[in-house]
């Protein structure tokens, strides 16, 4: 729900220049985290995994069953159907996620995670191209086993992600709306729960209008990810569907059906349901509530998401 605003012409070279400059050292940063680790530099890590960009956080701290079988909480992947919309040439567009936070349970496991001031921006170059950066500041993820009473807990700054986005399709054209992204993601701290590695990845959305405030999204994505214990790298494919309906300019809603394929010996296959609303109390200010159930390996998993932001 939030808008792009648009600044004067004497800064768009500025801004553009400056932009490009952070996508380029960035890049060139990614590539270098990834050669050390090859070399068998940086943090061994104690049990991560890849989860979908958005509102979710890759590489948290993964919960373990009693078999010892992987298993990641539902939560990393709600809301992963990706946004066809792409911003005219010069405008911009933000979120600040001030504070957000999710549960979930399975088989006496619980999981949460906290994280605070992640921010989201975004800007249009013309021609169907857009550029975007989302911090992630800090995070805390906790894994406890209730039988047992104790758990493992990690927090520090999360990781960077910047992306790239052109559309394919018409900007006036009618009908499904489709674009192709690409993102790399920059690890955060070494003692924190995000992936301890760089990681990347390419997805193609598409939007089919249903009717007035309502769309039927999906999205295919494969990404190169860390393994569930940072032992090394797999590729790992996303698909999503999700139903999205806008009520009112102030509050919209969305049901989705995510699968997960992981590259990875000893990862049985994910599929996750979540749903949940947005609604803005007050003009600029924005709460997000839902719930969302997986199955994994005959395991059935369940949680609860939230999140407070302010846009334009």
């Amino acid at each position: 729900m939030s808008t792009g605003t648009t600044p004067s012409r004497s800064s768009h070279g500025i801004a553009d220049q400056l932009l490009v400059a952070v996508v380029v050292m960035c890049t060139v940063l990614a590539g270098s985290t990834a050669s050390a680790q090859g070399r068998g530099a940086g943090n061994p890590g104690s049990g991560t995994a890849h989860s979908n960009s958005g509102t979710s956080s890759h590489g948290h701290l993964l919960p373990l069953l009693p078999d010892g079988t992987p298993i990641e909480p539902s939560t990393w992947r709600e809301e992963s159907t990706e946004s066809t919309e792409i911003l005219d040439e010069g405008r911009w567009s933000w979120e600040l996620n001030l504070v957000g936070g999710s549960w979930d349970s399975a088989q006496g496991i619980d999981s949460n995670a906290l994280d605070w001031l992640h921010a989201d921006v975004r800007r249009g170059f013309g021609r169907g191209l857009q550029a975007g950066v989302t911090v992630e500041s800090w995070e805390r993820d906790e894994v406890r086993e209730g039988a047992l009473a104790q758990g493992v807990q990690e927090a520090g700054y999360g990781p960077t992600t910047l992306d790239v986005r052109q559309r394919l399709t018409g900007e006036d054209a009618p009908g499904p709306r489709a674009c192709i992204g690409a993102r790399v993601r920059l690890p955060g701290s070494l003692e924190g729960p995000g992936a301890h590695v760089a990681e990347g990845g390419a997805f193609v959305p598409v939007t089919f209008p249903l009717g007035p405030g309502t769309n039927l999204g999906t999205t295919l994505e494969a990404d190169v990810v860390s393994d569930a214990l940072d032992t090394g790298r797999h590729v790992e494919g996303v698909s999503s569907l999700e139903l999205a309906h806008e009520f009112t300019e102030r509050l919209e809603a969305h049901a989705e059906v995510v699968g997960v394929w992981y590259g990875e010996p000893g990862r049985p296959l994910l599929g996750v349901v979540d749903t949940g609303f947005s609604m803005d109390p007050v003009p600029h200010l924005s709460i997000t509530l839902g719930a969302a159930g997986g199955l994994s390996g005959g395991t059935i998993e369940r949680g609860w998401f939230g999140r407070l932001s302010v846009h334009p």
